[in-house]
């Protein structure tokens, strides 16, 4: 075959379903834009329009008020569907599903296109931002009120445009470097037993300069060394990159393959280890993030939100409340 799909199309006949549907994922890129925007709009409407509605009173129900369903499809459905689909296929919905992405990716074609400061290449962004969200949003009652859904998630969408208007050129800079779940993203990701696996010796016995597709010309948008890809963590399973020289296919692993195997990331250099991700899953995920989940009991903590109003109050400070 010579045509580009019939090429892509040839790289997978023999590697199973899952291949194929790697190469459909990169054959229908139209579609899954056409997705994305979808679950944008949904988003804007779960986060954004409860937070301008009255609040519900205590005897409504997700059936007959407005915040009580956002709340319940967001929170209950939305969030947990998201964590699970990571632990099964992989950061999946980062690449096809995320509104955060798809914003990011989308205004970066327009913006400066400047390269990526030093500063923000430091490893520990991620778990920074994520404790950051969790403690204010435990200190807003996020998962109870809109307003502050709106400030923290709102917040974070409006950081992402910004930071694809300022560096990348149709990247994910955001995602790659600042977005607070990102590291747990990544953490997660490395027990799924899907991914996209990288046949570094196929990659290399290709022609030089060869490309298994001119139609589809690879933007790998969380800026990934493809050749080099041994971990999910980094990987946004786009499936933009399947039968990249007869080399990338969705496979199945041993969901333990990335724990007692090779633990390296895909950006990292042979043999480098990089601690932020430890440090996330002891002090952010098992630390913080737990313990969230007993402040609402704490004396110390109502003690500590109400000293921390008393003082926004007193200094005319509105915006955190």
């Amino acid at each position: 075959m010579n045509t580009a799909t019939g090429q892509i199309a040839a790289a997978g006949s023999s590697t199973g379903r899952l291949a194929r549907l790697g190469l459909a994922m990169r054959r229908h890129r139209n579609a899954i834009i056409v997705a994305q925007w979808f679950v944008v709009l949904g988003y804007l409407v779960l986060v954004a329009v409860p937070a301008f509605l009255p609040l519900p009173p205590d005897q409504t129900h997700v059936w007959n008020n407005l915040t009580r369903f956002a709340q319940f499809a967001f929170w209950g459905i939305w969030w947990p569907f998201v964590i699970l689909s990571i632990m099964l296929l992989g950061r999946m919905w980062c690449g096809v599903l995320c509104p955060e992405g798809a914003l990011t990716e989308w205004v970066s074609r327009y913006g400066l296109g400047r390269g990526i400061p030093r500063w923000m290449k430091w490893g520990g962004w991620p778990f920074v931002a994520f404790v950051m969200t969790t403690v204010f949003g435990q200190m807003t009652s996020v998962y109870e009120y809109p307003k502050p859904a709106l400030l923290i998630l709102g917040g974070s969408t409006i950081a992402a445009i910004a930071a694809g208007l300022i560096w990348g050129r149709e990247k994910r800079v955001w995602c790659k470097h600042l977005c607070p779940v990102s590291g747990v993203f990544g953490l997660l990701a490395k027990i799924a037993p899907v991914h996209f696996k990288v046949d570094q010796s196929a990659w290399d016995a290709a022609p030089a300069g060869h490309r298994t597709s001119r139609q589809h010309v690879i933007n790998c948008a969380p800026l990934i060394n493809i050749r080099r890809m041994e971990s999910a963590s980094a990987c946004h399973a786009c499936g933009r990159c399947a039968g990249e020289r007869n080399a990338v296919q969705l496979a199945l692993r041993s969901p333990n393959a990335e724990i007692l195997g090779h633990p390296g990331a895909p950006e990292n250099k042979a043999g480098e280890m990089n601690d932020w991700p430890a440090r996330l899953l002891v002090f952010g995920m098992l630390g913080v993030a737990l313990g969230a989940f007993q402040w609402s009991a704490s004396p110390w903590l109502v003690a500590a939100k109400q000293a921390a109003a008393g003082w926004l109050v007193d200094h005319e400070v509105w915006w955190p409340l």
